[in-house]
């Protein structure tokens, strides 16, 4: 990008970005103590310490913790990959959808979706088709996490009526702990490019047909259209369930 045209990210000061996590850090707090007041109401204000520290939280609950620092983790990294060439919109709600985005990065090469999984275990692209059909399936730990793919195309096509035609809209998953192994690659299902966040970092890095003001113009678009998470606003699935 040519360095006179380039749009200085720590200008855009007026823009919200939001908070990687704010919304499953949130979430993860409202169903912690309704567990708690749960407990107290069945074993009593006393015994339900004892019986929390004996059976720990609920998986349900914990994964919204886990999911917020995935998000923190993976938005922190790329705020610093971006830098002042573009801008990380983070936590963002959609109208009529439940559904949070976790990311979207503007920078020269585009818009990009990027949703956060915290999962444990090796990622891997498995052919699920037979002798004559390629049917391309994501992996993770052994288990099919396929169904995590239509999410992220769903947020895309919301972000790209935004946009508008002719300006790329890259979706994405990125695997905040995850396992690649020694040749472990990114590989793309459905348009859906799944990947882990150094490997993000270099495309995030390179040049495209937004410039200058086209960066900032865009941020702000993007970013009335898809607001930050307010407490009383929307929430989404636990990047980490």
């Amino acid at each position: 990008m040519d360095t006179a045209e380039e749009w200085d990210g720590r200008s855009a000061g007026a823009i919200d970005r939001g908070q990687p996590g704010a919304s499953a850090r949130a979430e993860y707090t409202r169903r912690r103590e309704a567990d708690d007041a749960h407990r107290r109401e069945v074993f009593g204000r006393y015994l339900a310490p004892v019986v929390k520290a004996f059976t720990g939280e609920r998986r349900s609950t914990w994964a919204w913790e886990v999911g917020g620092r995935g998000e923190e983790m993976v938005g922190g990294y790329l705020n610093r990959v971006v830098g002042d060439h573009g801008l990380v919109l983070h936590d963002r709600a959609q109208r009529r959808s439940r559904a949070n985005i976790d990311h979207i990065a503007i920078v020269p090469s585009g818009v990009w979706v990027i949703d956060t999984k915290e999962y444990k275990g090796r990622v891997q692209q498995r052919d699920l088709g037979g002798w004559f059909v390629s049917r391309p399936a994501l992996f993770v730990n052994g288990h099919n996490r396929t169904n995590l793919i239509p999410g992220v195309l769903r947020q895309a096509s919301a972000v790209k009526q935004i946009v508008g035609a002719g300006m790329p809209v890259h979706a994405v998953i990125c695997f905040a702990d995850a396992e690649w192994g020694l040749m472990g690659r990114p590989f793309t299902i459905d348009e859906v490019e799944i990947t882990w966040a150094r490997r993000l970092a270099s495309q995030l890095d390179a040049d495209g047909p937004l410039r200058g003001d086209d960066v900032r113009k865009m941020t702000e678009k993007l970013a009335v259209a898809f607001p930050p998470y307010a407490p009383s606003g929307t929430s989404h699935s636990p990047t980490g369930a």
